[in-house]
């Protein structure tokens, strides 16, 4: 099985938790579905879901945003639905939008114009949440996070937009879905089909195209001074977790201050994701763009 069949593989396996009790009516009450349209996706309209702070509506604060994005099997409503985020949202001043990314890989296609992923994230809905929420729009309150093809984007996304985002959430992230060399010899038909789905969308191993879409490549061109918060964590059992182990020692190699946490036994599944973004959410009350607090941050939030 090569890398990129590996990793699509793991995409599809999940396991389902859900909110009860007490936590599903902040689950009720926080979560609302929003659409706009996207002019990196030639006008097309797209959903989003946003969990706004439990006391928005009667305030006139502005609030840092969490972009948190989806996996390959999954939609705007994953999280949601399938952790209990809006639970740990809700005792939190902050925003968290989280898009519809289809299949996409979050990336611009190395061979369809009209298909340009990381800027309709990075370009069109980060502008238009500035625009129509009440944002702190500064990189110091804003950050990115996924799960599996969704931590995959979130690095490339944080990455290449670094100075727009304090920090980068990985969990179970699909790191090596653009990374490695040629395909082995003598595939079946459908191996080939997902290594053509592969080079059209990332490009030709060894390529620039390629190399633009890779973040082993993109942390190599930051200064560590400049570089996101990296959090970074894996099931001990997650098929990803070799690729993951080699990103986290090219960050240490490179000098950049991160965060790894490895959980067993854990795999590519839902639970460990709920416990992550749980962690991921207290790493960002720590950042002075986040603090939960009410201090100068949010009495003057431009500053």
């Amino acid at each position: 099985m090569t890398r990129f069949a590996a990793f699509a593989a793991a995409a599809a396996t999940f396991v389902s938790i859900g909110a009860s009790g007490a936590d599903s009516a902040a689950v009720a009450r926080n979560v609302r579905t929003a659409h706009f349209q996207s002019a990196s996706l030639n006008g097309e309209d797209h959903a989003f879901s946003v969990i706004l702070p439990l006391g928005y509506g009667s305030s006139t604060a502005r609030y840092p945003v969490l972009y948190l994005l989806h996996g390959y099997a999954f939609d705007h409503t994953a999280w949601s639905t399938m952790s209990n985020l809006s639970a740990y949202a809700a005792g939190r001043e902050m925003i968290v939008v989280m898009p519809d990314g289809l299949k996409s890989w979050y990336v611009n296609s190395a061979t369809d114009a009209k298909a340009k992923y990381e800027d309709y994230i990075a370009k069109d809905l980060v502008a238009y949440v500035d625009s129509h929420f009440r944002t702190i729009p500064l990189r110091r309150a804003r950050a990115i996070a996924g799960q599996s093809m969704g931590g995959y984007g979130a690095a490339l996304i944080g990455l290449n937009h670094y100075n727009e985002f304090a920090a980068i959430g990985i969990l179970s992230g699909a790191l090596g879905a653009a990374h490695g060399g040629e395909s082995p010899a003598n595939l079946g038909p459908a191996a080939r089909r997902q290594i053509e789905e592969r080079d059209a969308r990332f490009g030709k191993p060894g390529s620039e195209e390629r190399m633009r879409r890779d973040p082993f490549d993109l942390v190599t061109k930051i200064p560590p001074a400049t570089m996101p918060m990296p959090y970074i964590a894996d099931g001990g059992e997650d098929p990803a977790i070799k690729v993951n182990h080699e990103f986290v020692a090219l960050l240490a190699s490179l000098n950049i201050p991160y965060e790894y946490r490895e959980v067993s036994p854990r795999a590519h599944t839902w639970d460990f994701w709920d416990e992550q973004i749980r962690a991921f959410l207290e790493k960002l009350d720590s950042l002075a763009g986040f603090d939960a607090g009410t201090g100068s941050a949010r009495r003057d939030p431009l500053r």
